[in-house]
């Protein structure tokens, strides 16, 4: 429902919100170097491999695993609820798995795409020009892109809301708007990130600060009060997390699987990530750590 996309020397790590399983513990992942990005779904995970082909594991109950034969070039991937989208140098985007709303229906002739996301049930992309496309499941209007938008540099995907961060660093939302997630705070500018989760949104500004509104039951928009020099942000299902100048890591909001329990001296942090009941870092020497309810992981992806 989210994504969380950072650039440390060409490895990007990527979550969407939605559930995941397994145990409540932390546990570290030593991860193949050949590895440059990683997205999760509802119960499946994906790869990158800095050759430009995609790995998928895990429940396949949609094909959301069966990463299409020959499929390469691949530059950037996103991971829905029970689909699998994929970015290729060529500017064109694929998508598999899931389909009942159309979300793995690419638009004819969609091209010169820069980024994708993937929501619980729908898919949006940024295009070269600035302008967004969107598709899929759209009861709440999530892929309903104001006309006129353009100008838009950064795109996000919650459960039912969509958001993009403008060139001038003004945030427009849409969709599903029960929580106020959609509601952005009046006057706000010098937004330099965006993250959506389920029912909230959150914001980076230029100035190392965080805003987040929306969806507050668990306190997933109750930024701790003095938190400062963050350089990154990531919104789990109803958590948020912050990833601060000198690679430690803040979070907050519900807790009831231990995803807001940053494991003691985590340092040297790079890159976050959330999901629904889980939250992950990446090391700078390209280890994952993973805490709260979370998915397994293989040690290499040969």
């Amino acid at each position: 429902m989210g994504k969380v996309k950072r650039y440390f020397n060409n490895f990007r790590l990527l979550f969407v919100l939605t559930p995941v399983l397994l145990l409540s513990f932390s546990q570290s992942f030593a991860q193949n170097a050949s590895v440059i990005e990683i997205a999760a779904g509802s119960w499946h995970t994906v790869a990158l491999k800095k050759d430009g082909i995609v790995v998928a594991w895990g429940n396949n109950g949609s094909g959301q695993c069966n990463v299409p034969t020959g499929l390469k070039d691949v530059i950037e991937i996103a991971a829905g609820s029970w689909h699998t989208v994929a970015l290729k140098k060529d500017g064109t985007v694929v998508a598999w798995g899931h389909n009942r709303d159309g979300q793995c229906n690419v638009p004819a002739g969609l091209k010169n795409v820069i980024e994708i996301a993937a929501g619980s049930w729908h898919t949006v992309v940024l295009k070269k020009d600035g302008t967004v496309v969107a598709w899929g499941y759209n009861r709440d209007g999530r892929c309903n892109v104001p006309a006129g938008l353009k100008n838009v540099i950064e795109i996000a995907a919650g459960e039912d809301h969509t958001v993009a961060l403008k060139k001038d660093g003004t945030v427009i939302a849409w969709g599903e708007n029960e929580s106020g997630q959609c509601d952005v705070p009046t006057g706000l500018k010098d937004v330099i990130e965006i993250a959506a989760g389920r029912g909230h949104t959150v914001v980076l500004k230029k100035d190392g600060t965080v805003v987040a509104w929306g969806r507050n039951r668990d306190g997933q928009c109750n930024v701790p009060a003095g938190l400062k020099n963050v350089i990154e942000i990531a919104a789990g299902s109803w958590h948020t997390v912050a990833l601060k100048k000198d690679g430690t890591v803040v979070a907050w909001g519900e807790n009831t699987f231990g995803q807001c329990n940053v494991p003691a001296g985590l340092k040297n942090v790079i890159a976050i990530a959330a999901g629904e009941r889980h939250t992950a870092a990446l090391l700078r020497n390209r280890q994952v750590v993973v805490w709260g309810e979370q998915y397994w992981m293989p040690d290499t992806f040969e």
